[in-house]
C-alpha cells in the first residue's frame, strides 16, 4: 500500500496547479513552466478528475480558486517552501562547529562564565556546549570535539590515549552568604564575627548532590572536631541542584570551590574562616576525540585557565585562613 494514497499519481499536475494558483493565471503559469497554455489547463482538468473535486473556476481571462482549490494551494505552498529551503541548504557553506560536551556542573559552573572568550578566541567556529550527565559513557559516543568529564575512577584515565588531567576537586562547605547574618545561628549578629563561625554553619541544614551523603561524609572524617548534634539532611540527585539550593539559603553543602569561585567572589556564597579543603574522589579529565590544532589550543587555553583559578583560589585561601589540600598540593592543576 503507498504511503500517499490520496495523493495523485503524477506531480504534473500539481506543479501546473500550483503556479496558476499563485500567479491567478493559466498564461502566465504556462510562460513560468515553459509550457502551453492548453497545457496547463488540461493537466489541471486532470488533476481534477483524479482529486475528484473541482479547484478551479474558469472565467474570461480569469481564473478563482475554489474553497478546495485554497487549501490545496497552501498546502502546496508550505511544502514547496520546505523543499525549497533543504535544497539550497545543500549549497551553502557549513557552519564550522567546536562541539564540547561537560558534565552538567562544569558546563553551568565554568564554561558558561567563559562563553564571551570562547568567542573571541574562536571566531570562525560556532561554539555548541553539551551538558551531559553519565560522563563515562559519552567517551563512547562520537558526537563532540572534546569531553570534560570528572570520575572517580582515576586510575582508569591516568595513562588512557586522548585523555589530559585538567584538575582536581576542591570541596569545603559553603553556604549563602545571607545566612551568616541569622539570628538563629549567631545570637543576631554577624556570623562572620563570630570565632566559632564553622562550628555554626555545620548546624545548617546539609544539602547533598547524592542519596548516599558521600562529600559530607568524607569531609566530615577529616575534620577535628565533627559535631555531633543530628541536623536535617535533604538529597537532589544533582549537583547543580544542591548549589542552586545552597544560593537560595536551604542550607549548607559541602562542594567543589573552583565550582562556585565566581558565587564566593562577588559575596553570593561564603565559606567559612578556618576551614578545611579537601580533595574529593573525584578527578576532572578531558577526552579528546578530534584532533586538530583548534582541539589542541582548546586543551592548552583551558589548562592555562584552570590554572588561574586555581591560584586566585589560593588568595582567597589565604584571605580566609582556608587550610588542607591549599598548603600541601604541588604542581600543575593543584594549589601550592
Amino acid at each position: 500500500m503507498t504511503p500517499y494514497p490520496s495523493l495523485p499519481s503524477s506531480h504534473n499536475g500539481l506543479k501546473a496547479f500550483e503556479a496558476a494558483a499563485r500567479l491567478m493565471s493559466f498564461t502566465l503559469a504556462a510562460d513560468e513552466l515553459h509550457v502551453t497554455q492548453s497545457a496547463i489547463s488540461r493537466q489541471i482538468k486532470q488533476l481534477e478528475d483524479e482529486l475528484n473535486a473541482s479547484l478551479v473556476i474558469r472565467k474570461h481571462r480569469a481564473i478563482e480558486l475554489t474553497e478546495q482549490g485554497h487549501d490545496l494551494y497552501v498546502a502546496l505552498r508550505e511544502s514547496y517552501a520546505n523543499v525549497e529551503t533543504v535544497i539550497a541548504s545543500w549549497g551553502e557553506p557549513k557552519q564550522k562547529r567546536i562541539v564540547i560536551k561537560a558534565t552538567l556542573s562544569f558546563a553551568t559552573r565554568v564554561l558558561i562564565s567563559k562563553v564571551r572568550e570562547l568567542n573571541e578566541r574562536y571566531q570562525d567556529y560556532e561554539i555548541v556546549i553539551v551538558p551531559v550527565i553519565e560522563e563515562d559513557e559519552s567517551i563512547n559516543s562520537s558526537e563532540y570535539d572534546l569531553l570534560i568529564f570528572h570520575t572517580r575512577f582515576k586510575k582508569r584515565y591516568d595513562k588512557a590515549p586522548n585523555i589530559t588531567f585538567l584538575r582536581e576537586e576542591f570541596m569545603a562547605p559553603v553556604c549563602s552568604a545571607s545566612l551568616t547574618n541569622s539570628a538563629s545561628l549567631a545570637n543576631s549578629t554577624n556570623l562572620t564575627n563570630k570565632e566559632t563561625d564553622l562550628d555554626s554553619i555545620l548546624t545548617l541544614p546539609r544539602l547533598h548532590p547524592t542519596l548516599d551523603h558521600h562529600d559530607w561524609k568524607v569531609w566530615l572524617a577529616d575534620v577535628e572536631f565533627p559535631p555531633k548534634k543530628p541536623v536535617r539532611n535533604t538529597s537532589f540527585l544533582s549537583l547543580d541542584m544542591a548549589l542552586s539550593a545552597c544560593l537560595s539559603g536551604e542550607g549548607v553543602t559541602v562542594t567543589d570551590l573552583l565550582l562556585v569561585l565566581q558565587d564566593l567572589q562577588r559575596g553570593f556564597l561564603y565559606c567559612p574562616k578556618d576551614a578545611k579543603i579537601q580533595h574529593s574522589a573525584w578527578t576532572y579529565f578531558m577526552h579528546q576525540r578530534t584532533h586538530t590544532p583548534i582541539i589542541n589550543d582548546l586543551i592548552e587555553w583551558l589548562r592555562e585557565e584552570t590554572a588561574k583559578e586555581i591560584e586566585l583560589l589560593k588568595l582567597l585561601a589565604q584571605q580566609y585562613q582556608w587550610f588542607g589540600v591549599i598548603e600541601q598540593d604541588k604542581g600543575f592543576g593543584r594549589l601550592t
